[in-house]
């Protein structure tokens, strides 16, 4: 028996045995996502989705739309087997059960045969996302695709040790786009910067990810969208290519693989399944989706807004304030007790019918990812105090109060300590330890010194 496994795009691999289709990932096969800010990169073939709806099981790594890609769902069979991790709500499990899926939940780190040559196992996380380990003949896969593994490393590390070296492989989001990055000033004009200014970190830190697992190949996977409302194709240029994978590839030891192909387990060999790495950009459109920035919320309207962000009751311990701008009309939120004296907060500028869906549904991040909202922050930042406890924690797991919070903490660390602890100090290094840092580099002189210490620390090139 031989095994193989295809990249289809964005977070979508299909593995095969003997030919046949096994498993399929985040299927998304048609259309676009985040209120049509998102379409793929290169379009499926029909033999593509029909194995795709064919394929005995797939599995849905966590709620972003991308991955649990409603219009791809129906067309899938009715009783198909749907694989998923164990979320700490299991809202996902209960509504594809809804919809006639035979839903398996798959327990933390526990490993389940799918086929004579193909077994998987799950590893969920704090972050509502999962990690999928695939083992296909005596391959490895490690399909990350959007999430952390803070606090699971070692343990991965392990699994592909005991794996042929040139036979284990890492999916893994590879991108900055594919969160909200959509800043601007108080009168809404753009401070974003250049692309290259953070293409090269992105992929050295992924770089860096596969050495530390010790994997021999990186496949580009997780990352290939495309912005196609007229509201959002200003970020195309911030999406990272293959151009920009090789360009900026920092480790040569390890195997870098492009999108869209086709790699036969048994003996390496890659096949491309498309001509060129170009997108496909004829899915652009002049319009903005179902939005029109002009319309405004009815009074009726504006008090869903505020008892969306009342919900969130941690949110409140950081946040002064939150106001929301639509067609032009400002609303803002004080924090109960009023705000401080330097208060911090954030102004979303966004339009009236995604707006709405938002509120009906309680996923902000799906506003955020699309980049056609715009965000002004004041003294505040989106990570780790917005977006984990207004987006992960509220929106997905159903965690709003601090108690919530604290059964909702307890259930990680009953089942990992270390790797809980773990994850939770990365957050707080990353976005509160480390901008101080740097900003007390900045301020004594010493950012450029430190910042060549630190990359040479990490193995990354050192850059002028």
């Amino acid at each position: 028996m031989t095994c193989s496994f295809e990249t289809l795009g964005n977070a979508s691999i299909q593995v095969f045995e003997d030919g046949k289709p096994v498993l399929m990932t985040d299927p998304w096969l048609v259309g676009t996502c985040y209120f049509g800010s998102w379409a793929l990169d290169h379009p499926m073939s029909e033999q593509q989705i029909a194995r795709a709806t064919n394929c005995e099981y797939l599995w849905i790594s966590h709620g972003h739309p991308d991955h649990l890609h409603h219009d791809s769902l129906d067309m899938m069979k009715p009783g198909q087997k749907v694989l998923v991790p164990d979320h700490y709500c299991d809202e996902i499990a209960v509504s594809l059960r809804e919809r006639g899926f035979v839903v398996q939940v798959l327990p933390y780190r526990t490993w389940v045969r799918l086929s004579p040559q193909v077994e998987v196992m799950c590893i969920d996380n704090i972050n509502q996302d999962g990690v999928l380990v695939i083992r296909a003949g005596d391959a490895l896969l490690l399909n990350i695709n959007d999430s952390p593994i803070t606090g699971e490393v070692a343990y991965l590390k392990r699994l592909v040790n005991r794996h042929p070296n040139d036979k284990t492989y890492l999916f893994a989001l590879c991108a900055f786009d594919a969160d909200m990055f959509n800043f601007v000033d108080a009168e809404g004009r753009s401070i974003v910067g250049p692309p290259e200014e953070r293409k090269p970190g992105v992929v050295w830190q992924v770089a860096r990810k596969a050495a530390t697992l010790g994997v021999r190949n990186f496949c580009c996977s997780s990352s290939q969208h495309i912005y196609v409302r007229a509201d959002s194709v200003w970020a195309n240029p911030y999406r990272i290519g293959w151009g920009d994978m090789q360009k900026h590839w920092s480790r040569p030891g390890i195997n870098l693989i492009e999108a869209f192909v086709t790699v036969d387990l048994a003996t390496g060999a890659i096949t491309r399944n498309h001509p060129s790495q170009t997108s496909d950009e004829s899915a652009i459109s002049t319009r903005t989706g179902d939005d029109d920035w002009s319309e405004r919320l009815t009074e009726a309207e504006w008090p869903r807004v505020e008892a969306f962000f009342r919900r969130f009751e941690m949110m409140w311990e950081y946040m002064d304030f939150v106001a929301v701008t639509v067609g032009g009309e400002t609303r803002r939120f004080e924090k109960p007790g009023g705000a401080g004296t330097n208060p911090a907060g954030l102004n979303l500028f966004v339009p009236r019918h995604s707006l709405l869906e938002t509120l009906q549904w309680g996923y902000i991040d799906d506003l955020l990812i699309g980049n056609f909202m715009k965000v002004n922050l004041t003294n505040a930042s989106l990570y780790p105090r917005f977006t984990p406890i207004v987006a992960k924690f509220g929106g997905n797991a159903k965690v709003f109060t601090r108690p919530q919070y604290r059964r909702f903490l307890w259930r990680y660390f009953r089942r990992n300590p270390t790797g809980t602890f773990a994850y939770l100090w990365a957050v707080e290094w990353d976005h509160m330890v480390m901008p101080r840092l740097v900003r007390m580099a900045e301020a004594t002189g010493l950012k450029p010194l430190l910042k060549r210490l630190y990359r040479n620390l990490l193995g990354d090139p050192i850059r002028s």
